[in-house]
Formats: C-alpha cells, sequence, structure tokens
C-alpha cells in the first residue's frame, strides 16, 4: 500500500508549502533585525525646500489697481538660500518684493527671514481675477485678486412732495457672477439712523425701505433709491450707500 501523502498529486502542494516556510523564515528574520528591507526611499528635505506659504485672496479691488499681497517671512531653509521666481496672469504685470526692495520679475534669491509680497495689476474688468504664483526653492502659492462686481453708481437726485425725506436714485451696473450675492448697507456721518434705501425693478418708488444690512442675489439693471431726512441732511449729515465693500456717497442736499 502506498503511503497517504505519495503521489504526483501533492507534490505541487508540497512546494508551495516549503516556499511559504520560507518565506515566513526570511520575515522573521527581517523582524529580528537580521536583514532590513527598503519599501520606499527615506524622504531627503532638499537644503532650498522652505516651509510651506500662503497668500490670502484680495476681493473687490478697483480695476487697473495695483495689488500687494501681505508679506510672508521665509523659513525652513536649510541652505544658505533657495531661488525665487514669480509668474502670472496675461497682462498682470507680476512681481514680487524682497524686503521692501524694488519689485521684480526676475529670478532671484532669499534667505531664512527674509519677508516677501507678491504684486499685480488687478484686471480692467468687473468680477475679473488675477493669479500670481510666487515659487520658492520646490513651494509655491498662489496670490489671487478679484476686481469688484458693482460698477460705482451715479445718483440722481429725485423730487418727493410733499415728504420729510431727500431721496436720490441711481441704477446699478454689476457682474452678477458666482458669487451671486451682494451686500447692501447704508449708514450717514451724524449716525442718525435715519437713512435708508430700497431697491426696485423699474423706476417706481419701492414699497420697502431698509436701514439694516442686506443682501441680494441679482442687482445689474435694478434701481437703487437712498432717503435720509431733510432734517438730517440740513443738519450737515453726509449719506452713504456701501455696495459689496464700495461706498458711494450719495449728495442728497442739492
Amino acid at each position: 500500500m502506498e503511503p497517504l501523502n505519495a503521489g504526483p498529486d501533492r507534490a505541487p502542494c508540497m512546494r508551495r508549502s516549503a516556499l511559504f516556510k520560507t518565506f515566513l523564515l526570511l520575515l522573521i528574520f527581517t523582524v529580528a533585525g537580521c536583514g532590513k528591507v527598503e519599501w520606499l526611499p527615506e524622504y531627503q528635505r532638499l537644503p532650498t525646500t522652505p516651509d510651506s506659504f500662503s497668500f490670502a485672496a484680495v476681493p473687490g479691488t478697483e480695476p487697473d489697481a495695483q495689488v500687494t499681497s501681505a508679506p510672508i517671512t521665509v523659513s525652513g531653509l536649510t541652505g544658505s538660500s533657495s531661488p525665487i521666481s514669480v509668474t502670472g496672469s496675461v497682462g498682470g504685470d507680476s512681481k514680487y518684493s524682497v524686503n521692501g526692495g524694488t519689485p521684480t520679475n526676475s529670478d532671484g534669491a532669499v534667505q531664512n527671514g527674509d519677508k516677501v509680497t507678491v504684486t499685480h495689476t488687478a484686471a480692467s474688468t468687473l468680477g475679473t481675477t488675477t493669479t500670481t504664483t510666487l515659487s520658492i526653492g520646490s513651494e509655491s502659492a498662489q496670490f489671487i485678486s478679484t476686481t469688484r462686481y458693482i460698477e460705482k453708481p451715479s445718483f440722481t437726485l429725485t423730487v418727493l412732495q410733499p415728504s420729510p425725506y431727500r431721496q436720490a436714485m441711481a441704477v446699478i451696473t454689476s457682474v452678477d457672477g458666482v458669487l451671486g450675492t451682494h451686500v447692501v448697507s447704508i449708514k450717514d456721518s451724524l449716525n442718525s439712523g435715519k437713512a435708508i434705501y430700497g431697491v426696485s425693478e423699474t423706476d417706481e418708488i419701492p414699497s420697502n425701505f431698509f436701514n439694516d444690512t442686506r443682501t441680494f442675489p441679482f442687482l445689474n439693471g435694478r434701481r437703487i433709491f437712498v432717503r435720509n431726512l431733510s432734517t438730517v441732511v440740513g443738519a450737515g449729515a453726509v449719506t452713504t450707500l456701501t455696495i459689496d465693500g464700495l461706498d458711494v456717497v450719495v449728495n442728497l442736499a442739492q
């Protein structure tokens, strides 16, 4: 009678078992310190690699204005210096400045402790983004500015008879983009609390006026009416309407 574990059908299984045992022995030796397996190469930080940095975005800029970022401080270099360069949107004239020096777009070098700002020219159109990318060694960050969404309105005094108020109206031109919300508020220089505004689809005076901060999803082509008491205006109050951070002085004293 042949042994139970004999025969050609069991030979492959026996070979696989022997290979598995060999693998286990190698693994045990490795864990015990008798060998070393390099799964991934060890990370080597370059001497020119700084700590990561970032720039806060600037919304609501004036078209064609020069916009400058807040400074970042170079740190984390283990070498004596690191290369610095700048790129940006077409027409943006992107530059960087080190320690308050003259802005430049030429490649240079910085050291730990240097303070760097970036600057560019804002777009000439409403609601348009301009981007500058600053690179130091292998690290980089973007500085982004966006022009305001609202064209500065021109108010025309309108007659209210009889009324305790003086009133002016303007047609709003805006770019209603991704933000989709405009923030409107009003005040006067005497802090009277009597300055109010209303929004209408047509030249017809709206039925509701507000003196608090409100949001409107759409303003392009709409009319904004501004009022203040005649007595407050007569006392020298200057009425200011603010749309998306843009202050507009409304002359009600004409």
